[in-house]
């Protein structure tokens, strides 16, 4: 996204806290390969959204170009 700064130490602790509504310390009690599985999912979640939003984006143009 442009304007958004580099990733920071706290990214994990604040997207499982709006995701999760879990607390750092719930966040440290997981096991490190359960957190890898959650991060992998989020970023094929996020991927999907993306692919979704292209499509839309793509059948938009051509519902335009169609109308003229």
């Amino acid at each position: 996204m442009p304007g958004v700064g580099a990733a920071g130490e706290f990214d994990l602790y604040v997207l499982f806290a709006i995701r999760f509504k879990w607390t750092p310390e719930e966040v440290n009690a997981l096991p490190p390969e359960f957190i890898d599985e959650l991060l992998a999912y989020q970023a094929a979640e996020v991927w999907h959204a993306e692919q979704q939003e292209k499509e839309a984006e793509r059948k938009r143009k051509q519902a335009a170009a169609g109308r003229r």
